[in-house]
């Protein structure tokens, strides 16, 4: 997604930028269609991953509100964002080349350009919703408080797993957190036993 939101801002400004010369305002049409396109083919991969994810807990029979609250909250969100980025993509495929001292140019131009109830619709409305919809269904509120609270591979025993000292220093620590855990890695020592949060049933 960062490579998306670079290509996006260059795009942008590359494209609206009025003393740029007219090979760079295509250069950045041509970055900020590379981006939706892009953006399209994560939402989709995304999309079929937590598919993925969601028919194996039916399968592992795990069919607890928490899990699918969560996930029909994403796929709404993936459905507002994916109808979105659609739009967005119409809009830039098509002559979004304004010359305000040509009225005929101006008429010319798509309909979705011209007239502002498509982007009410399709890009604040859409986002508002998205907004408003995270915001009622966080996932903090299904989540477990102590981040050392995990599920086990039955998908309903919670186990705690003891905390650990953090060796690491402080740029190998934040290089972690930037690179999402691909560099920098916490070396993996011994590690405790976990300890099972749910109560022991009873033989009677």
């Amino acid at each position: 997604m960062a490579l998306v939101e670079n290509l996006n801002s260059l795009g942008v400004a590359f494209s609206s930028n009025p003393s740029m010369s007219h090979s760079g305002q295509e250069l950045g049409k041509r970055l900020t269609i590379a981006a939706l396109v892009i953006q399209l083919g994560v939402i989709v991969i995304f999309v079929l991953l937590a598919a993925v994810f969601h028919w194996r807990c039916a399968k592992a029979r795990i069919h607890t509100r928490i899990v699918t609250t969560l996930l029909k909250t994403m796929y709404t969100s993936m459905a507002l964002i994916l109808i979105r980025c659609i739009y967005r993509l119409v809009e830039h495929l098509g002559d979004t080349a304004v010359r305000l001292n040509d009225p005929k140019s101006l008429m010319a131009l798509s309909p979705i350009l011209r007239y502002e109830w498509f982007f009410y619709i399709f890009e604040a409305t859409l986002m508002l919703t998205n907004s408003i919809i995270w915001n009622v269904w966080n996932p903090g509120r299904y989540l477990p408080q102590n981040h050392h609270v995990y599920l086990s591979q039955d998908g309903r025993t919670e186990l705690e797993e003891e905390d650990r000292a953090d060796d690491r220093p402080l740029l190998a620590k934040a290089g972690s957190v930037l690179t999402f855990g691909i560099l920098f890695r916490k070396k993996e020592g011994i590690r405790p036993p976990a300890v099972s949060m749910n109560p022991p049933m009873s033989n009677g």
